[in-house]
């Protein structure tokens, strides 16, 4: 039986478009359950996607400060 793929949820908009354009594998998204006027945004979890997270991240603090 074919294993299904791990999912990351992003709930920030402008970072579902970075990692879009960075390549990575969006599957779907959908209404967030806690506030519907918003989305959430669902990638395939891999380690790549985990690297870039942690530098977008990064990026982000280091710019607020």
């Amino acid at each position: 039986m074919e294993e299904k793929p791990r999912v990351k949820i992003i709930y920030k908009k402008s970072l579902m478009v970075e990692l879009v354009r960075r390549n990575h594998n969006f599957l779907y998204s959908t209404r967030n359950r806690n506030n519907e006027k918003y989305q959430v945004y669902m990638f395939e979890e891999t380690p790549r996607l985990i690297e870039d997270l942690i530098q977008l991240t990064e990026e982000l603090h280091a710019s607020r400060n």
